[in-house]
């Protein structure tokens, strides 16, 4: 069958973002570092689950917390101890269901004796909002489109305000507790989401695969594409897989990880040859990037439209409803180096059509500065004010193994 068309072109509308520290970390420079604790923000809302703290130090430091008298601890760290400078550790605690707010101290006590503490407070429930599920997301049943509330994550882009459009964050269970997954800027008129973003280190990746394909319970199915048995068409390039955006083993360390990646909010129609041959292979390559750092931030995404090319490719899902194909992919990358207080970053950029080859090379590259003139979207929004530009201009091969 051949592909439907239609004109639409999606500008996206910005709004402003702060900066909160999160790194990757490389190493550290010579001397004695002075000890610092920093939160990505020191209130939250109530559904609010989890955040980054940095800690900068050449000691060794123990990271407890101190609750009002008679209250139960409600947060927890991850590491809860280290050596020397760390900007990933993960603050850990539940969406507050009570109607009054919560508070604790977050003490870090280093080996040289000195001791930060830094307040912590989470805001109470809403009296029509009790059940733990906070503000954001639908039922997966309804007609009401609501987003989530936004976190200042460093992954995130910044984040449009079309009509037809939802933001979803996703968090999942990781050795007993409650972490963030991945984010998505969520079409509903398309039933595509027009991007994706994620941090990537060590902790998220292991082995296995789920393959529980489903319904996304943040989105009402009726905005969703069904893809249960796959997609019934195929384009003109070769039969299509269901392409996830957040790959599967990206996020193969926990079962509630990896479930989350098959919602068919992830998925989109993929040239077969494309999706399992150089899309696979930079996947791959993404990772091992990864497991250079602490954390390695992650934006990717399908191109439906763009000035130039205006007019919007369909297909059909499972039930018959029209579903956007993408013309073009891209993915930006983003990481720090600690030790010289450097940010570096990528881009790749494909057609969504077979290639010749399985590896990336280096005619794969842009800057994030260019594909962000391609696809309209402002990346990685948190990144310090003076040197975000200078950052996403970069075009730099070599740094990373072309």
């Amino acid at each position: 069958m051949t592909l439907r068309k239609v004109r639409k072109y999606i500008p996206l509308i910005i709004f402003a973002a702060v900066f909160v520290p999160h790194a990757c970390n490389n190493g550290e420079g010579d001397g004695k570092l002075p000890n610092g604790v920093v939160l990505t923000s020191d209130s939250v809302a109530c559904d609010n689950t989890g955040q980054f703290m940095a800690i900068t130090s050449s000691s060794d430091w123990t990271v407890t917390f101190s609750v009002p008298e008679g209250t139960e601890q409600w947060c927890s760290a991850s590491p809860d101890r280290g050596s020397g400078s760390r900007h990933n550790v993960m603050l850990l605690y539940a969406a507050n269901t009570a109607e009054e707010s919560r508070k604790t101290e977050i003490i870090v006590d280093f080996s040289d004796g000195e001791r930060i503490v830094r307040p912590f407070i989470q805001g109470p429930a809403s009296k029509q909002d009790t059940t733990g599920t906070g503000g954001g997301g639908g039922t997966g049943g309804g007609d009401t489109l609501v987003s989530d509330d936004v976190n200042h994550w460093m992954e995130l882009p910044v984040i449009g305000k079309d009509g037809d459009c939802m933001y979803v964050a996703h968090h999942a269970s990781l050795n007993g507790r409650n972490v963030r997954n991945y984010s998505m800027y969520y079409d509903t008129e398309n039933r595509i989401a027009l991007w994706v973003a994620y941090p990537l280190c060590h902790d998220y990746m292991g082995s296995g695969r789920t393959d529980d394909w489903d319904f996304d319970p943040k989105v009402p199915k009726e905005y969703q594409p069904v893809l249960f048995g796959g997609w019934p068409e195929s384009g003109p390039n070769g039969r299509f897989d269901r392409g996830h955006q957040i790959p599967s083993g990206s996020r193969n360390s926990s079962e509630a990880l990896n479930r989350q990646t098959f919602y068919f909010t992830n998925m989109t129609a993929q040239v077969s040859s494309f999706n399992q041959g150089v899309w696979a292979s930079l996947e791959e390559r993404v990772r091992g990037y990864a497991s250079t750092c602490d954390t390695l931030y992650v934006v990717t995404g399908p191109v439906i439209s763009t000035v130039s090319d205006p007019d919007i490719d369909y297909t059909e899902d499972n039930s018959g409803n029209r579903v956007a194909v993408p013309k073009h992919y891209f993915k930006v990358l983003l990481r720090r180096n600690i030790s010289s207080d450097s940010w570096y970053s990528i881009g790749f950029w494909y057609d969504n059509e077979p290639y010749g080859r399985k590896q990336p090379q280096s005619s794969d590259l842009m800057s994030v500065s260019d594909i962000e003139e391609l696809t309209g979207i402002t990346f990685f929004t948190n990144l310090p004010e003076g040197v975000a530009a200078s950052v996403k201009s970069q075009m730099d091969p070599g740094r990373w193994g072309f």
